[in-house]
């Protein structure tokens, strides 16, 4: 496997606990109020407007994106961006609760935004969704440096962009089986057992980058093509628990690769 670069002068995070970027908890959430989960990854919905930067390839997406929002409710939507360097400085104008990007943008990637976002001595609390296509290898890149989830449009069964949004604020993310596959090649997990039943035990002396039980027996399951509320239903947990369990699993996954770990593409 190849060495990962460390993203810029990205601050650490405490994968124990509940993800947050910068002063995203005293900045992007205390400026915009409190989300509420209607029902887990179902319906949800915000009781306050929240502040919303929209980076596509072109007006006809962004518009698109715009009308799912604002039919939603409680988004204060800014003017879009088409490009990484209009995004860039609207992001330290507004300083919005959420971007979402495309993945590919005419001037550069989601990673190089986030890279913005997350580097510096007092890196931007806006929370990240990216909006990709299937298994590009550009959303794992986005994934390590610090975005917080994905919206795949290929995904004919995932949330729609708007109530991933809420899902994203909240402390959830998406996860698909070859992110999870990757994940435990990276964490160093065995996934045949993927289909045992298995009760997770507690992981009380589990360090800050090691993966608990659960964390370790949840992968497994969506390795194999489990949904986040497949799991959910399976194990008697509720949804948003799980997603949340996943945005976990990123943030460990980020902090070892800070820290000089191996990057999740495959060995050459």
């Amino acid at each position: 496997m190849r060495q990962f670069t460390p993203v810029g002068n990205a601050p650490p995070v405490n994968p124990g606990e509940p993800p947050h970027h910068g002063d995203a908890g005293a900045g992007a959430g205390a400026k915009n109020g409190p989300i509420d989960h209607k029902d887990s990854l179902g319906t949800m919905t915000a009781t306050s407007t929240r502040t919303v930067l929209l980076a596509g390839r072109d007006a006809m997406r962004t518009a698109g994106w715009q009308e799912e929002l604002r039919a939603a409710g409680a988004w204060q939507v800014l003017p879009p961006a088409h490009s990484f360097a209009t995004a860039r400085v609207l992001l330290h104008r507004h300083d919005p609760a959420l971007l979402i990007t495309d993945l590919h943008l005419a001037d550069g990637l989601a990673v190089d935004m986030v890279r913005v976002l997350r580097s510096g001595t007092s890196p931007l609390g806006t929370q990240v969704l990216v909006v990709a296509r299937g298994q590009d290898p550009a959303l794992l890149d986005a994934l390590q440096a610090g975005a917080d989830n994905f919206h795949d449009l290929d995904d004919a069964k995932a949330p729609g962009l708007a109530e991933q949004a809420l899902d994203t604020l909240s402390g959830g993310a998406e996860i698909a089986p070859w992110i999870a596959r990757r994940l435990l090649d990276h964490f160093g997990v065995e996934a045949q057992t993927a289909t045992r039943p298995h009760v997770a035990s507690p992981d009380a002396m589990a360090g800050p980058l090691e993966l608990t039980a659960a964390e370790r027996q949840l992968l497994r399951q969506l390795s194999i093509g489990q949904r986040i509320s497949d799991v959910a239903r399976l194990i008697g947990l509720a949804p948003r628990d799980l997603a949340a369990r996943v945005r976990t699993i990123y943030r460990k996954m980020q902090w070892g690769l800070r820290a000089g770990d191996l990057s999740l593409s495959p060995a050459r």
